[in-house]
This record gives C-alpha cells, structure tokens and sequence, in this order.
C-alpha cells in the first residue's frame, strides 16, 4: 500500500469521485483476471491504491481540479475487503494492510462491523508505528481497540504473537498511549486483569499479565484492584495463579491487603502444578496469619488444601504451618498419603515397600486371531485404514491365500482403488503400507495398479511377500510358511517343518521371512524330526554347514537368513551412531540467551555397507544408508509410519535392524517437534524380542527426554518393559543420557522416570539408572535437584541408601543451601525410615 495516502488528503474527495477512480483502475484487473483467486485479488488491491493515490493527487490544490465522476460504488469492493481481513485476521506477515482497509471504511467505501475478524485483522496489520496510528483515528481507539481485550485470536494472529515476532510493537503501543493520555491508564490495567478472568489460553494469557507488570501499577493501584487479583487465584493457568500471589504478597506489604478475603481465596492457589506457586501462596499465608493472629481458623483451610499437591516440598510447607496453627493431629492423619520425603522430614515415618524378588518379564504380545473366511472382508478393510498393527497384517496376508479371497474382497474394490490412489498426497508418499495392501487387494479382484516401490529394500521384501499371494501367483494356495504362531513374532521350528511338509516348491520370500523369524527354542527336536527339509532350512535348524557354496543348494537368499536366524548382527555389522551437541544463541528481553541440541548420525557399518551395494529385495536385513547431508543424518524414506511396527518385525533376532531405519526421529525427539513416527518406533521397541544394541539404548534415552509428553509415556512405557527384565543395558542408557545431558533437560528425565517408578518393578530399575546417571551430571546442571528429590523418594519407599561410592562422592560436591543441596546432603546423610 502507498504509504503516504492519508485521511486526510482524501477526505474532501466526493464519493462519486472516488467511486469513478475505483471502478477505471480496476477495469485492467478484472479483464486481465477472470477467475476468482489470489492474482485476481492482488491485481485489484493494487488497483485500489492506484485510485487513492490518483484521487490524493486531486484533492491536492496543485493539481487541475478535473476528476471523473461516478454514483456506483464497485460491486467488488465488499468482497475484496472481506476477504483482506479475513487473511489478516489468521496470517501474520507484519505489514501494514489493515490500513488500507480502514483506510476505505472512513471514506465510506464500504461498512464494516468492528467483530472478531475485523479486531484480530487490525491487531495483524496495523503496522509497528501503531501508536501514531490510533493517535490519528480516536474513532478506532473506541470502536476496536479496546475489544483486543474481548477477542484471543489463535494461531498466528494474537497479541502474544504479533509481539513475540513483531518486536513486542503493541505491547510498547499501550506503554505509549498510556503515557501521553490517549488511553486511560486505569482503563488499560483493569482490561488486562479482567482478560486473566477468562479462559484464554497460557501462551496468550501470558501477553496481558505481562502488560500490566510493564505499566508498573502503583501499590493504590493494585490495592484498588485486589478483588480481581483475588478471583485469579482459583484461574486455570498457573502462570496466572502466580502473578495473582505475587501481586497480593506486594499489598500485604503496604498494610492494605483484606486478609480474611484473601485468605478465604487462597486454597486453590496451593494446588497449582507450579510447586514455586503454591509454596508462595503458603508463605502469603502464613504471613497473613503473623499480621492478624485470630484468623487461624481461615489460615488451616489453606494449609489443609495444600496437604493435597503431590509436591513433598509443598506438603512439608503445609504441614509446618497447619502445626503452627496447633493442628498437629491433622499432619498425622494425612501421613500415608503424603510424600514419602514429606514423611520422612516431618518424623512421621515411611513405611517401606518390598520389591519383588523375581526380574519383570518383558510384555510380548501373542499373534493375532486366525482370520475366519466370514471376516475376511472386515480385517482387510481395517488394514486399508490403519496398517500399524504387524500381528494384524500376518494375519490377514495368511488368510489372502485362500482360493476364495477374491471374492470375499469384491466388497473392498472401491475402497482399495481410493486407498492406492491416496498415499501420494499423505507424509508417507504413495508406498505407504496401506497402499501397498489395496494394490494386493485389487491384484485378488484382477484389477492390477501402478507399483508404488520403496526407498528401503526391507520395505521392499515386503512388498514381495504380498506380490507372492496377489492375483499373479494364485496358483499357489499353500499356506505361508512366515506366519507368527509365537509371542514375539517367532515362528516354531516345529510349525516352520510342518508347514514345509507339503510344500515342495516354498514361495521364495515367504520361506525367508520365515527363517528369518526361526525362534530358537526346539530347533534340535525339528530337525530330528525333519528328514526331507531344504538344506538350508536344516542349517537353520542347527545342521552343520557344507565345506563348499556347491554344497549349499537352493537360492543364495535362503542360506543368508538362515545364518540371519542364527544369531545377530556381527560386531562388524552394527550400525554406526555419532552425534554432536551444539549450542545457539537468541535475543530476548535485550539479553543473549544460549540453548543446546543434539545431531545424530546413523551409518552403516562398512562390512554390511559392502553387501548393501549390490543387495537384492531378497536380503532384507541388508540395510543401505544415504550419505549423511549437512553433517548430520536425515530420515530415510519421509516419514514411514504404518511401516514401522512391520520393519520390526522382519527380524526378531536384532532391533538395531529396524531401528537403522526408523530411530532418526525418536533421537530427535527432545527438539519437541510433532512427529508421528517416535511413539511407533518406541512401542516396536518395546515388543522386539531380540538383541537390544546401541541404537536401542540411544532410542530410550531420547524417548525419556522428549519435548512432547505423549512421547515421553511412550518411551516410560518401554522402559518398563526393557529395563527391569534386564533386556536393555542400564549403562548404556545412562551414558547416552549423561554425554547429551546439555541439550536434554533432566526436568523431562525426573516426569519420565517417576512414570516408570510407578509400574512394578520399575522403582528399582531407575534407582539404579539414576546412581549410574547423577554422577556424570555437573552438580549444578539444571533441573538435577528433581532428579535427586525422585531418588530420594524411592529409596525412602524401598528402605534402601546410597552405597554407591562413585554416588556417595558426587553428592558431597554439593554446598550451599539450594534445594538440591539439601536433597543430596540428606541422601549422603542415609535415609532412615
């Protein structure tokens, strides 16, 4: 928009003028723009300020004085007006558009109702120089300046946004209106408290409350507004609830604070998440009750509520003060529920909690139900929907070799055809695994469809698999010989025999996938029983190898899984992880802030590198890497979603196979960005039989660290299913935590492994990965005071105390008198129940 249009300049312009000047400028732009659009659009608003400028330059006394004129206001200026703020209202690009638009509203273009569109449009658009701005129009001041107050916006356009990436311009706004009386002060403070009363979200509460604190009210200020600063006490956003204590705790101070009201508003304060808050709404308290003696009564209300906040620090903060007011008998009625280190530190012992003697036994899920012929139709469809359960998908393909399938599956041709014609327009590209189904599907109906190849080639043996049982290899209705039958996704030496009993001639990729699954209890008493087996399927079983490769008949595929089910991945053969943690800078509040993150790199190793060269869709468990761009690794193959669970279970015998392909996401997880893939690879994770190497303990450490919770259960979930069985190294865990300590808050570590101490048998698990862990943690590292408050708690429980020398010493580096130096001096005390 030209810049230097103003109201002025135009406001002597008659409206048939105006009109005449909209209507020729436009002309071009609807002739050259036909449809409807954002050409279309853009080409009008240039035209619009092509007019206003025109129409300035007539207004100027320099000019002629000529002008057209017109009495019909252009049908299309409505619709591009509202459609501007329409944008405006949802998309931040800090610009100046809303001018325009207000701009036509007071020379009477068009008539505009001050909504929510219209409010949030203005908060967008209106420019940094807003103050100038308002100063020059009073009439928006009072017709939508003040409704910013009423309306919280979302997404991109809010206060909170704008500032925050718009250099805090409408916060510095209101401290400038404010200061030269275009707004009323007292006005703006009581709006920001009142906005604190709704239910507008944390991150744009947060905008107001910080507004208020900028203006620095006055102690008669805030003593005139303590009734408001009260009911936020009970308000949904802690950070709210704190700024409300705060407050209040600055009028005890003058003298003016009404104590029974305030002490009767109390109680929900000290059930704020935030243990700073409550502990400081206790404090208020208690000074209340110092400053008026006979308000104990009011006082123990607060102090009993506080009894109830899971936080031992609070507990301990309530119980002193509810002592104080003589309700001792009170604290000791409420000891069992209480903190065990609340207990302990009131004198009120803990009672301790026998851990069971046996390891927990890692949680293996049994195969799926054999597909009935009457369900068919109905399993397959949940497949075209959701193909991230790998029991499921052996299930259905077991049942797809049946000489009837195709015509159970006529009622799916449809849904199929839509399915596979999907997946290009998904995150996980047209391979996606319910695509891949559909095209099986349409294979048994006779209705062939363009492949769709994956990036990997254990995605690819996949998709051989089901290309065994489609419409081009009907002629086989044996029954697979891959299918599950074990807990784990094994397959039964005895089953594997039985199955090859009848099949002379196996499908290739079937008999594979299916030595790759040989579990390998009861492989001596199958092969004792099986005479006529295939050689390589008797090597499996634990017949001696040949002397020469003539020796060692049938497809080279079937004797590479059969040294696969044989044992995993040679040292040589592991996949490689490196990483870096690197730091970053920022500017807020005028001060340079540093933060850290991690980078992996996932390679690899070079002897499987060798093999993976010329690796056909026949060795699954030959996995290529892309060189790493940038220094670090990126995903292969987008995003693989249903895939994961499936890559899994390929091959029980090793999880750093699947995990090569599908742990870039969870590493990445503590960058706290959404993705869908890290709680699939985690639950894989979890089930996965087999042997549980580098990858895997790096995946659980950065599962335990996520930005997102949701991830981080999922990864306590594993934990307990991993750790306490003994299935996944501790040490190893520990060491990948403590090397990328800096980028991974411990605060996250403490919420996750409370979680796991929860489940049974993992209270001793994260005992012990915390003495591993602390000290290998600068004593000052941020957040370890929680990580030291978790350990005390369960060694409280479990009756136990630090007897760990490397422990013992890293705790008496501690000094001062922190809260986690008063954690770890009590640990190196001894716990005494």
């Amino acid at each position: 928009m030209t810049d230097d249009i103003s109201y002025a300049a135009l406001a002597g312009v008659p409206a048939d003028t105006l009109h005449a000047l909209l209507t020729a400028h436009a002309a071009t732009a609807l002739a050259e723009h036909q449809d409807p659009g954002w050409p279309r659009d853009r080409a009008l608003l240039d035209a619009v300020d092509a007019a206003l400028a025109e129409a300035a330059a007539l207004a100027d006394p320099t000019g002629d004085g000529s002008a057209p004129t017109s009495t019909a206001r252009p049908r299309w200026l409505d619709g591009i007006v509202a459609r501007e703020l329409a944008t405006l209202s949802t998309h931040f690009w800090a610009t100046e558009r809303f001018r325009r638009v207000r701009l036509l509203e007071r020379l009477g273009l068009v008539t505009l109702t001050p909504d929510d569109t219209y409010v949030l449009a203005m908060v967008s658009g209106l420019g940094p120089d807003a103050a100038e701005v308002l100063r020059e129009d009073p009439e928006l001041v009072e017709r939508a300046l003040w409704r910013v107050f009423e309306v919280e916006g979302g997404g991109e356009v809010s206060l909170a946004n704008v500032d925050k990436f718009g250099g805090d311009q409408w916060r510095r706004t209101f401290l400038q209106l404010c200061a030269d009386g275009t707004l009323d002060r007292a006005r703006v403070l009581d709006a920001c408290l009142s906005v604190l009363t709704r239910d507008f979200s944390a991150y744009r509460a947060g905008w107001f409350s910080r507004t208020h604190l900028a203006l620095v009210p006055t102690d008669d200020e805030l003593t005139r507004a303590q009734g408001t600063l009260r009911r936020l006490l009970g308000a949904e956003v802690p950070a709210t609830v704190a700024f409300a204590v705060k407050l209040l705790s600055r009028i005890r101070k003058t003298g003016d604070l009404a104590a029974e009201e305030t002490l009767d508003a109390l109680p929900p304060a000290t059930l704020v998440k935030t243990k700073g808050t409550a502990l400081a709404a206790l404090r208020l308290a208690q000074r209340l009750l110092t400053d008026h003696p006979e308000m104990g009564t009011r006082t123990t209300l607060v102090a009993r509520t506080a009894l109830g906040h899971p936080d031992a620090d609070v507990q301990r903060a309530a119980a002193l003060l509810l002592t104080a007011c003589g309700e001792s008998d009170t604290v000791t009625a409420a000891a069992d529920d209480l903190d065990p280190r609340a207990r302990a530190d009131l004198g009120l012992g803990v009672e301790v909690v026998a851990t069971p003697d046996a390891p927990r036994v890692q949680r293996l899920l049994p195969p799926a139900d054999p597909v009935r012929a009457a369900d068919l139709a109905d399993r397959t469809a949940g497949l075209l929907e959701d193909a991230s359960d790998a029991r499921e998908v052996e299930a259905v393909l077991a049942a797809l070799v049946s000489p009837d399938a195709a015509e159970a599956l006529a009622p799916l041709r449809k849904r199929a055809r839509t399915v596979a014609g999907r997946g290009s327009r998904t995150p996980h590209g047209a391979a996606w695994l319910p695509g891949q189904v559909a095209r099986l599907v349409l294979d048994l109906l006779g209705e062939p469809v363009e492949p769709a190849t994956p990036d990997t080639a254990p995605q690819r043996f996949v998709v051989q698999r089901l290309l065994e049982v489609s419409a081009l290899h009907s002629s086989l209705t044996a029954p697979l010989l891959a299918t599950p039958d074990l807990p784990g996704g094994w397959v039964s030496p005895e089953t594997l025999a039985r199955r090859l009993a009848n099949q002379p001639h196996p499908r290739h990729h079937d008999l594979v996938a299916a030595l790759l699954r040989l579990a390998p209890e009861g492989r001596a008493e199958a092969l004792a029983a099986g005479s006529d087996l295939p050689p390589a399927v008797r090597f499996a079983l634990g017949d001696p190898p040949g002397n020469s490769c003539d020796q060692r008949p049938g497809p080279a595929a079937w004797w590479r899984a059969a040294e696969r089910s044989r044992a995993a991945y040679a040292p040589d053969e592991l996949p490689t992880l490196d990483s870096q943690v690197r730091s970053f800078t920022w500017e807020e509040g005028g001060q340079q802030r540093r933060g850290w993150y991690a980078r992996f790199t996932v390679a690899t190793a070079p002897a499987l590198a060798a093999r993976a060269d010329g690796a056909a869709d026949d060795d699954p468990t030959t996995v290529a890497l892309p060189v790493p761009e940038h220094g670090f690794a990126t995903r292969v193959g987008g995003c693989t979603g249903d895939w994961i669970p499936t890559l899994a279970a390929l091959w029980p015998q090793d999880a750093e196979h699947f995990l090569t392909l599908t742990c870039l996401p969870v590493l990445q997880a503590p960058d706290g960005q959404v993705d869908h893939d890290v709680p699939r690879t985690l639950d894989a994770l979890a089930q996965h039989p087999g042997r549980l190497g580098p990858l895997a303990a790096a995946a659980l450490a950065a599962g335990l660290s996520a930005g997102i919770r949701q991830h981080r259960l999922h990864a306590s979930d594993a934990f307990v299913d991993l750790a306490p069985s003994g299935r996944i190294g501790l040490p190893e865990v520990a060491d990948v935590m403590a090397r990328h300590a800096p980028a991974w808050p411990a605060t996250r570590w403490a919420q996750s492994l409370g979680d796991v101490a929860e489940a049974p048998g993992g209270a001793g698990a994260v005992v012990d990965l915390l003495t591993l862990l602390l000290p290998r943690l600068p004593a000052d590292h941020r957040g370890v005071g929680a990580l030291l408050d978790l350990l005390r708690s369960l060694l409280l429980r479990s009756g136990r105390q630090v007897d760990d020398p490397e422990l013992t010493k890293w705790l008496a580096t501690f000094s001062g008198s922190s809260a986690a130096a008063r954690s770890a001096r009590q640990l190196r005390e001894g716990v005494r129940p």
